[in-house]
Protein backbone atom coordinates (compact mmCIF):
# COMPACT_ATOMS: atom_id res chain seq x y z
CA UNK A 1 0.00 0.00 0.00
CA UNK A 2 1.39 3.67 -0.58
CA UNK A 3 2.94 5.97 1.95
CA UNK A 4 -0.09 8.07 2.59
CA UNK A 5 0.12 11.89 2.71
CA UNK A 6 -0.12 14.32 5.63
CA UNK A 7 -2.33 16.73 5.99
CA UNK A 8 -0.56 20.02 6.32
CA UNK A 9 1.13 19.55 3.08
CA UNK A 10 -2.52 19.17 0.92
CA UNK A 11 -1.95 22.67 -0.63
CA UNK A 12 1.28 22.08 -1.74
CA UNK A 13 0.36 19.47 -3.05
CA UNK A 14 -2.64 20.65 -4.79
CA UNK A 15 -0.38 23.91 -6.00
CA UNK A 16 2.50 21.12 -7.67
CA UNK A 17 -0.94 19.22 -10.02
CA UNK A 18 -1.76 22.92 -10.44
CA UNK A 19 1.60 23.23 -12.95
CA UNK A 20 0.67 19.95 -14.41
CA UNK A 21 -2.95 19.96 -16.15
CA UNK A 22 -4.13 21.92 -18.49
CA UNK A 23 -4.25 25.67 -18.11
CA UNK A 24 -7.86 26.76 -16.99
CA UNK A 25 -9.70 29.87 -16.94
CA UNK A 26 -13.09 28.95 -15.84
CA UNK A 27 -14.48 26.18 -13.38
CA UNK A 28 -16.15 24.83 -16.87
CA UNK A 29 -12.70 24.38 -18.37
CA UNK A 30 -11.37 20.51 -18.97
CA UNK A 31 -7.98 21.38 -17.16
CA UNK A 32 -9.75 22.27 -13.82
CA UNK A 33 -11.55 18.83 -13.93
CA UNK A 34 -8.50 17.31 -14.52
CA UNK A 35 -6.98 18.78 -11.16
CA UNK A 36 -10.04 17.93 -8.89
CA UNK A 37 -9.73 14.35 -10.21
CA UNK A 38 -5.52 14.31 -10.49
CA UNK A 39 -6.22 15.46 -6.34
CA UNK A 40 -8.89 12.91 -5.17
CA UNK A 41 -5.98 10.10 -6.73
CA UNK A 42 -3.72 11.65 -4.23
CA UNK A 43 -4.18 9.52 -0.48
CA UNK A 44 -3.99 11.31 2.82
CA UNK A 45 -3.54 10.38 6.45
CA UNK A 46 -7.13 10.32 7.61
CA UNK A 47 -9.40 8.02 9.57
CA UNK A 48 -10.98 5.18 7.86
CA UNK A 49 -14.48 6.65 8.23
CA UNK A 50 -16.38 7.27 4.96
CA UNK A 51 -17.02 10.91 5.63
CA UNK A 52 -13.14 11.75 6.40
CA UNK A 53 -12.32 12.56 2.94
CA UNK A 54 -15.09 14.30 0.32
CA UNK A 55 -15.27 17.20 -1.90
CA UNK A 56 -17.95 20.25 -1.17
CA UNK A 57 -19.00 22.62 -4.13
CA UNK A 58 -20.52 26.11 -3.23
CA UNK A 59 -21.12 29.35 -4.82
CA UNK A 60 -22.43 32.00 -4.30
CA UNK A 61 -22.45 36.11 -3.49
CA UNK A 62 -19.65 36.25 -0.44
CA UNK A 63 -19.33 40.00 2.09
CA UNK A 64 -15.99 39.11 3.02
CA UNK A 65 -13.67 41.26 0.23
CA UNK A 66 -13.36 44.79 -0.37
CA UNK A 67 -15.72 44.59 -3.25
CA UNK A 68 -18.98 42.82 -4.41
CA UNK A 69 -18.06 39.17 -4.92
CA UNK A 70 -19.17 36.13 -6.05
CA UNK A 71 -17.48 32.83 -5.56
CA UNK A 72 -17.33 29.32 -6.57
CA UNK A 73 -15.28 26.87 -5.06
CA UNK A 74 -14.64 23.15 -4.36
CA UNK A 75 -12.76 22.12 -1.13
CA UNK A 76 -11.54 19.11 -0.30
CA UNK A 77 -12.21 18.41 3.33
CA UNK A 78 -9.71 15.80 5.01
CA UNK A 79 -10.23 15.06 9.18
CA UNK A 80 -7.47 14.87 10.66
CA UNK A 81 -7.34 12.89 14.14
CA UNK A 82 -5.60 12.80 17.30
CA UNK A 83 -3.20 9.74 18.60
CA UNK A 84 -6.22 8.05 20.00
CA UNK A 85 -8.38 8.53 16.82
CA UNK A 86 -10.68 11.28 17.90
CA UNK A 87 -11.23 14.08 15.53
CA UNK A 88 -9.26 16.68 16.05
CA UNK A 89 -10.63 18.60 12.99
CA UNK A 90 -10.70 19.13 9.38
CA UNK A 91 -8.14 20.73 6.91
CA UNK A 92 -10.02 22.56 3.53
CA UNK A 93 -7.98 22.67 0.78
CA UNK A 94 -10.43 24.77 -1.38
CA UNK A 95 -9.74 25.71 -5.32
CA UNK A 96 -11.80 29.24 -5.47
CA UNK A 97 -12.99 31.05 -8.60
CA UNK A 98 -13.95 34.88 -7.82
CA UNK A 99 -15.90 37.14 -9.41
CA UNK A 100 -17.38 40.84 -9.83
CA UNK A 101 -20.56 40.29 -8.25
CA UNK A 102 -23.46 41.61 -10.69
CA UNK A 103 -27.02 40.95 -10.82
CA UNK A 104 -27.16 38.08 -12.59
CA UNK A 105 -25.00 36.18 -10.30
CA UNK A 106 -26.96 37.37 -7.44
CA UNK A 107 -29.91 36.13 -8.80
CA UNK A 108 -28.56 32.51 -8.83
CA UNK A 109 -28.02 32.91 -5.43
CA UNK A 110 -26.17 29.85 -3.77
CA UNK A 111 -25.63 26.53 -3.11
CA UNK A 112 -23.72 23.38 -2.23
CA UNK A 113 -23.55 19.89 -2.75
CA UNK A 114 -21.28 16.92 -1.13
CA UNK A 115 -19.62 13.94 -2.87
CA UNK A 116 -17.62 10.74 -0.85
CA UNK A 117 -15.88 8.12 -2.64
CA UNK A 118 -17.56 6.03 -0.80
CA UNK A 119 -21.17 7.16 -1.94
CA UNK A 120 -23.33 5.73 -4.71
CA UNK A 121 -22.29 8.73 -7.38
CA UNK A 122 -18.96 9.00 -9.28
CA UNK A 123 -16.20 11.83 -9.06
CA UNK A 124 -16.81 12.23 -12.88
CA UNK A 125 -20.55 12.07 -12.65
CA UNK A 126 -21.12 14.68 -9.54
CA UNK A 127 -18.92 16.54 -11.55
CA UNK A 128 -20.79 16.13 -14.32
CA UNK A 129 -24.14 17.14 -12.28
CA UNK A 130 -22.09 20.22 -11.22
CA UNK A 131 -21.36 21.40 -14.83
CA UNK A 132 -25.21 21.31 -15.34
CA UNK A 133 -26.16 23.48 -12.73
CA UNK A 134 -27.75 27.30 -13.56
CA UNK A 135 -24.50 28.49 -11.78
CA UNK A 136 -22.44 26.76 -13.90
CA UNK A 137 -24.07 27.50 -17.24
CA UNK A 138 -23.35 31.36 -16.80
CA UNK A 139 -20.01 30.71 -15.26
CA UNK A 140 -18.90 29.51 -18.27
CA UNK A 141 -19.18 32.90 -20.01
CA UNK A 142 -17.16 34.94 -17.08
CA UNK A 143 -13.87 34.95 -17.07
CA UNK A 144 -13.15 35.36 -12.97
CA UNK A 145 -11.24 37.87 -11.26
CA UNK A 146 -8.99 35.29 -9.47
CA UNK A 147 -8.31 31.87 -9.03
CA UNK A 148 -6.56 30.91 -5.91
CA UNK A 149 -5.20 27.34 -4.01
CA UNK A 150 -5.59 28.05 0.02
CA UNK A 151 -5.89 26.03 2.83
CA UNK A 152 -7.66 26.37 5.84
CA UNK A 153 -8.12 24.55 9.09
CA UNK A 154 -11.95 23.91 10.74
Amino acid sequence: MPERNQTEGASGIAHALLKEVDRFDRPTDRGFAELVHRFSRIEFEVPEASDSDGYLWQYGPVDWFPEPTFVCNVIRQLEVADSSGEHECYVHVQFEFRYQLDKELENVGSGSKWWFPEGEETLNSWLDSLMRTPAMNLLALRIPREFEISQDYA
